[in-house]
This record gives C-alpha cells, structure tokens and sequence, in this order.
C-alpha cells in the first residue's frame, strides 16, 4: 500500500517510519531543509529506540515538496499538520489543514484521509460535509513527548473516530504499524473521538497539577512530599502511575486544547478543566521563590540526553530568572564544559536527578522523589 503523509512534524515523522516498515510511504512538506534530512536518513526523532529500530528494519520512505506529486496514486493520506492559534484571535488557525485535506480529497476521492492533528470538536465532520462525503477519519495520536516512535510501535491502545468499514480499514493500517499484535482498539464517532483526545490530556494534565501542588504544599510547609504521595497511592484507585512531581506539564498544549473545546466546556461546567492554568501559575511561582530565595547569582538548567529544548515549564522558568536579573545557563550532557557548569552555578535545576549531577547533588533543586540512580 502507498501512505502519503502531509506533515513533517515529529508524530508525521514517528508514523512514515513505522509504516514505512511494511508500505509504501512519502511524506510532503513545504520545508525544503526538512525535506532533504529526511532523504538522507535524518529523521529529527529524539526517541531512545530509534537507532535499534533503524537497525533492524528496511524503511521504504522518502520526501517531497510536491504536495500534488506525493499523493498520486496513494491508497491513504495521513494529514499531521501541527495546529496553532492565532495570536490576533486567540482562535485555532486551520486554513493550513484545511487546504491540505480538500487538496487530498480532491486528488483522491476515494481514499481514506486520516486526520492526525488535534482539531476542534465537530471540525472532521464539518469538512465531510463542506467537501461532499470525503473519506475523512479521525485517529488521534496519544504519544509522549521524546517517545513518540516507541510509543506509535508499541501502542497502549488504538481510536478510529468512523463507526463503519472505513474506520475498520484505517484501524487496520495503523495497527500494521505496529509491533504489537494484541492491541486494544475502539471505533467511534468522529466527534466523540476528537473529544476523545483533548479530554485525555485535560486529565494527564489534572494528574500532574494534583501532584506538584501536593508537593508544593509540603515544600512550603517542611513537609516529606514522597512520604504523602506513597500513603496516597496505597489506594488502589489511584495507583502510582505517573506520581512524581516535576516543575510543570507540557504547558503550551492546553491552551491550544481548551479553545478547541471551547464550544463544549465552560468554566461554569467544568471548573477543575477551566482550573488548571491557574494551578500551573502557581506551581511555576512557588518554585520561583524557592530559587530566588536563595539569592543565587547565577543559575544552571542542566537538559540530558542530547541536545534539543528545554520542557516548557523550566524554559518559563528560565526567561522569569533572566527578568529578575539572575544569570542563567544551560547545559548538556554532550555538550563540553560541563565540569566548569557544576562549579560556577550556585543552584542547578533539573526536571530529574540525572547521575551526572551526582556529585553536586546538594546544587540540584529538583521535585524528583523517586530517584533511580
């Protein structure tokens, strides 16, 4: 089967390389630097199985400009256009995505066109309509930051928003994707599965805020954070999953989620959901004032495994410290001078105790109650 991909973002590069394993796959963008890595076998993942995969594996993908010329003669499109919002409106912009689907169903009407991006509730049945029945799909991607391979190959579950054969035959595609065959998969609506996504976040999010303000209550009031958090998880229904404080969750995905939610929530009917941008505000000015008490002059960020950007919450962090006159610098693993970074910054911040900071643990501001080194 050939599998056009219109997106070259990182869930567009995670699905080309496990289809690729067992199709035909093209990927198209207009980013011509994007393209050609992608050609040379540079595939921008940071994902930590990539290099055995591409050991063990032949991939039949490549990359184009053409748009046009990707999709011809392609069997199915997955459309992973990453969203945004307007900072006029403050609304979603979807001329790219929406341009991206009409041109596949104009070129391929009767192929299926699996819309991966985040989109607002309603949005795939509403273009069904504007183009006159088009095959579109919903199959919303629920994959971790830096995993985002791993997590396409070995996935906990699968949702195809099409009750019918059509959401049969892409549940079918994206489980070839996969190097699991006993993967849990349910067909629904496309809206309740685009609602299916953001409400999945909404919750991951909630879990995260619960956490750190547990943590940020023992912290201000000379509390053992870990000691509460292992008598709370004792209770099966909680469990401890996804338990240890870090300085914040993926903060610039839930803004773009509450407005794609926007016509389905409100804050008089879901007020933990309208809560949770504030409890990020505070957890972000707790640690804050934990570090600039100490009145540091200057202040590490230290980032492992390679390069690449700092999580959202430490990089906020980060540019509040620099406003408030404190010298900041950041460091990796691979990076060298990292010796003379242990020496000269009074306090490190790191989302968890890494064991190159071993030997300056007592530098380390860390909310990681569970280290494993």
């Amino acid at each position: 089967m050939k599998i056009a991909i219109i997106g070259l973002g990182r869930v567009a590069m995670a699905d080309a390389l496990a289809l690729a394993r067992c199709h035909e796959v093209v990927m198209t963008g207009p980013v011509p630097d994007r393209v050609d890595a992608i050609n040379r076998g540079e595939y921008g993942l940071n994902d930590p199985g990539l290099k055995t995969y591409l050991d063990s594996h032949v991939l039949n993908l490549r990359a184009m400009l053409d748009t046009a010329a990707a999709l011809d003669l392609a069997d199915m499109v997955l459309v992973s256009v990453p969203l945004s919002l307007d900072p006029e409106t403050g609304r979603p912009a979807l001329v790219e995505l929406d341009t991206r689907i009409e041109l596949a169903a104009r070129r391929l009407p009767s192929a299926p066109i699996v819309v991966r991006s985040a989109v607002p509730v309603g949005y795939c049945e509403a273009r069904r309509v504007a183009l006159k029945g088009a095959k579109i799909v919903y199959a919303p991607e629920f994959c971790r930051e830096g995993h985002m391979l791993t997590d396409i190959l070995y996935p906990d579950f699968l949702i195809v928003g099409d009750r019918h054969s059509l959401g049969r035959r892409v549940l079918e595609v994206l489980q070839s994707a996969a190097l699991r065959s006993d993967v849990p998969t349910r067909q629904m609506g496309l809206a309740e599965a685009e609602l299916t996504r953001h409400l999945s976040l909404m919750l991951q999010a909630a879990r995260v805020a619960y956490f750190n303000e547990l943590d940020s209550y023992a912290l201000h009031h000379g509390l053992n954070a870990r000691q509460i958090i292992d008598g709370i998880c004792l209770d099966p229904r909680i469990g401890t999953h996804a338990n240890n404080p870090c300085f914040g969750y993926a903060h610039r995905t839930l803004p773009l989620s509450a407005q794609l939610l926007d016509s389905h929530l409100d804050a008089a009917r879901t007020p933990i959901i309208a809560g949770l941008d504030s409890a990020h505000a505070a957890r972000l000015e707790m640690l804050m004032q934990q570090i600039t008490g100490c009145d540091p002059q200057l202040v590490g960020f230290y980032l492992p495994q390679g390069t690449g950007a700092l999580p959202e919450t430490l990089a906020t962090l980060k540019t509040r410290l620099e406003a408030a006159g404190i010298r900041t610098r950041l460091q990796t693993d691979n990076d060298s001078g990292l010796a003379e970074f242990k020496s000269e910054c009074e306090i490190v911040v790191a989302q968890r105790d890494w064991p190159h900071l071993a030997d300056i643990r007592t530098k380390v501001f860390t909310r990681d109650h569970y280290v494993r080194i």
